[in-house]
């Protein structure tokens, strides 16, 4: 992966070279350099439940975070040959792992084709939203943040690989299917630790029709886990399957249930929006169907915006529930003492990965000036029993619980 990216990197900088001698003869400026960011205060989390609106940022216990929302980014986008171009955008934000290849978001080269066609080869930002181009970029979105249930459980920002869109006017609207394909992975932060993961191959396609008010979104997408690094899941993993049958004989069994490489995991989303006069909706519907088990889920959000001016309040209802039950080990009494411990460690961790929340919001943005949008939300969650995968916590979740999230933040872009 990281050789795929030094190549792609590499050859932007030889072709930025010779956009260079072609733009001093032409004397027309190929090179664009624009800019984005977020400065945000949010005050969230307790004590004993630590909140991130991303598996890549470390968890916040209480208190109030300057870094829980806070991003910065750069682009620059180069006309190379008359069809050829290149953009490469780095970003700044909280992750669990920073290095360069996490900081550097995307860059890949651009060819078009015909009008209507486009291949792109790099690293791209995964298409599977409503904002998927611009997640990162705060002013580009109504809320304070991304709908954390909705956009919380695909912590990846970007893949390496091609895809190939096509695109054109038709009797509704403007119409544009894609299609696309490499690998992708994430550094996040989860209950049993930092965890590492890496997805190949990744594909996947997306359609959607736009007209004057109105705009209608279906994704299809799929990975397979190719390898993981969690220490602790690693050593329960080698416990489980070095138990011997005559004390446990479903522990190789288990432990094939809550392995996670070589599974497939495939993803479906619809979405639509409407944008008219004051009122703005949207909404974006998924399910995750998987073979690994901690992934099966199904989630969602409705978005209700009303302008009053330079002002925008609205409200979201969302949700995110996961498909399987929580796991259940019955140990019978002539077990040993140290397999019934193995059995309640394998049982707390599977849980322990499991969701079922929902929340509700309320907040307002207010476009200072083309450029500047100021925006303020609080968000309470409803957390129920063996469901907080989203959260760290320091002990399992056996019981019902809620929190309360407060955010202000300032979003600007420049170009």
């Amino acid at each position: 992966m990281r050789r795929f990216i030094s190549i792609s990197l590499i050859g932007f900088a030889w072709l930025c070279s010779t956009g260079e001698l072609s733009a001093q003869e032409s004397k027309e400026p190929r090179f664009r350099l624009s800019g984005f960011g977020t400065l945000d205060v949010t005050a969230a989390g307790t004590k004993q439940i630590g909140y991130h609106n991303e598996f890549s940022h470390a968890p916040q216990y209480g208190g109030v975070s300057i870094f829980s929302g806070s991003v910065g980014g750069l682009q620059l986008d180069a006309d190379l040959l008359p069809k050829l171009s290149a953009t490469v955008q780095g970003v700044v934000k909280e992750r669990s792992k920073q290095d360069l290849f996490n900081f550097l978001d995307w860059a890949f080269l651009r060819y078009q084709v015909t009008p209507n066609t486009t291949i792109r080869a790099g690293r791209m930002g995964i298409d599977l939203f409503m904002l998927s181009e611009y997640r990162n970029v705060g002013f580009a979105y109504l809320w304070a943040r991304p709908v954390l249930e909705f956009y919380m459980p695909i912590s990846l920002s970007h893949f390496d690989g091609f895809d190939i869109k096509y695109s054109r006017r038709i009797a509704p609207g403007f119409f544009e299917i894609k299609a696309y394909g490499g690998q992708t992975g994430s550094d996040i932060t989860v209950s049993r630790g930092d965890l590492s993961l890496r997805e190949r191959p990744f594909f996947g396609a997306n359609a959607s029709l736009e007209t004057d008010h109105w705009k209608f979104r279906l994704t299809f997408a799929s990975a397979e886990v190719h390898a993981i690094r969690n220490q602790p899941y690693h050593q329960l993993q080698n416990a489980l399957n070095n138990v011997p049958p005559v004390f446990w004989p479903q522990a190789a069994e288990v432990a094939d249930h809550i392995s996670a490489e070589g599974k497939q995991s495939s993803y479906y989303s619809a979405g639509i929006a409407y944008d008219k006069n004051a009122w703005v909706v949207q909404s974006e519907f998924a399910w995750f169907d998987s073979k690994w088990p901690s992934v099966n889920l199904t989630n969602g959000y409705l978005s209700v915006g009303r302008r009053f001016g330079p002002v925008t309040w609205y409200s979201i209802g969302s949700y995110a529930k996961s498909l399987n039950s929580p796991l259940n080990l019955q140990t019978d009494p002539a077990t040993p003492a140290s397999i019934a411990r193995l059995q309640d460690i394998t049982e707390t961790a599977f849980n322990r990965t499991l969701i079922d929340q929902n929340t509700f919001s309320l907040g307002a943005r207010w476009d200072l000036n083309h450029q500047t949008a100021l925006k303020a939300q609080w968000d309470h969650t409803w957390v129920r029993k063996n469901g907080g995968g989203f959260l760290i916590t320091q002990e399992p979740l056996t019981h019902d619980t809620s929190i309360d999230t407060f955010s202000v933040n300032l979003n600007f872009i420049f170009k």
